[in-house]
């Protein structure tokens, strides 16, 4: 766990400041917080004291080199809130008071959330402080849209604590998938009998959008093709929605060569009915459906693999787990597969296990699927590039 220095500057979104120190410190976090001096109009570090467990700041108080010491102690130095007027000193060097010059001192990894007025945000002298910041290599996490304060519509809105964390996990790591190209498929499809009947499976998507968390947490660029799925979407990857598993086949077609890593996660329906009837079909005493196969996606990807990476996955039985899955690695051309008992469909705990071309076979085992596809992730690292 991580050394965290959460600067809070004026705005009325320092509520949310409040929670992401508790949301910090769950995570096992370390936390202290500078404030600038208007900020404590909003909330006092009295409050910021108390949910971090540390000692807040706002002046130098006995320690002239406060500004000094508290950014050597960090690992992350975060601003959120950070306000319009803080952003753009940082941008120009200016240090007047603790939090400013605390920024300008800091050496590490520093990223900012901005919140703001929609057209304070979009002033260009602001998006011009914006794009320098970045090319500094500071990392702006950029506000949502919404209804704002002042009752305008727009971006300016400081970003979710949820993103804000996702943020974070993402600047403590390293990045040895810089320049690396992902696609990962997610979720079920639906076959559909008629308008409103379909054929489809228990797939959550949740291990998939896990995935491609911890695969940008590494430096990779994802996009993500997902069917249907009823886990929260991952933050900052692109998503891309189909519906059948012919969607799916010619989605996963059009961008596999965009992609140098290809993940095949989703529950692609192996059956469509032959004939989907428009409207709704009458109850009838019995009603049989004629099922012919869906395009075999993975394997299609296995013969024309290339110089790509490609990643399956195999849901079987408990007593044929390895055999099975490892009879599909070899057959479908694969560099590794994720092998997952059934009881691993749609739940939060996981347990698996990932085989290598080579032979390896290692056990995943965690209380979370986050944690599982994160030491999916960095075992892909170590073995494959």
């Amino acid at each position: 766990m991580a050394k965290i220095l959460l600067g809070v500057s004026s705005s009325i979104a320092i509520y949310k400041a409040c929670e992401l120190v508790r949301e910090l410190k769950k995570t096992g976090h370390e936390v202290k917080v500078v404030l600038s001096p208007f900020s404590e109009r909003f909330v006092s570090k009295l409050t910021f004291q108390a949910l971090s467990g540390s000692k807040a700041y706002v002046e130098w108080e006995d320690d002239p080199l406060l500004h000094i010491n508290l950014p050597r102690w960090s690992d992350l130095f975060l601003i959120a809130p950070c306000s319009i007027n803080t952003l753009s000193k940082i941008t120009l060097g200016i240090g007047d008071n603790l939090l400013t010059t605390c920024a300008l001192s800091h050496k590490g990894t520093l990223m900012l959330a901005p919140a703001g007025n929609v057209e304070m945000y979009k002033n260009p002298a602001v998006q011009r402080n914006i794009k320098e910041l970045k090319d500094r290599g500071v990392i702006v996490i950029e506000p949502e849209e919404g209804k704002l304060l002042c009752e305008e519509e727009g971006q300016g809105r400081l970003a979710s604590v949820e993103r804000i964390l996702d943020w974070v996990d993402y600047a403590l790591r390293p990045k040895p998938l810089e320049g690396k190209r992902v696609l990962i498929t997610v979720g079920a499809t639906r076959e559909f009998i008629d308008g409103v009947r379909f054929i489809s499976n228990l797939s959550s998507g949740l291990l998939g959008y896990s995935l491609a968390r911890a695969f940008r947490w590494y430096g990779a660029q994802v996009k993500v093709i997902a069917g249907f799925t009823t886990a929260k979407e991952p933050p900052e990857v692109e998503i891309i929605r189909v519906v059948s598993g012919m969607e799916m086949y010619q989605k996963v077609m059009e961008l596999k060569d965009w992609a140098h890593i290809v993940v095949m996660n989703a529950a692609v329906a192996d059956y469509r009915p032959s004939e989907t009837y428009i409207g709704k079909l009458k109850k009838q005493e019995k009603l049989t459906l004629e099922l012919v196969k869906n395009p075999d996606i993975l394997q299609e990807l296995g013969n024309s693999k290339e110089k790509r990476l490609l990643i399956g996955f195999a849901l079987e039985e408990e007593k044929d787990l390895l055999k099975n899955a490892v009879e599909k690695l070899q057959r479908k051309n694969l560099d590794a597969i994720v092998a997952n008992p059934l009881q691993a469909m749609g739940s939060q705990e996981y347990y698996g296990k990932l085989i290598f071309k080579h032979g390896e076979v290692f056990e995943i085992r965690a209380e979370d699927k986050l944690k599982s596809a994160e030491a999916i992730v960095k075992l892909l690292i170590k073995k494959l590039l």
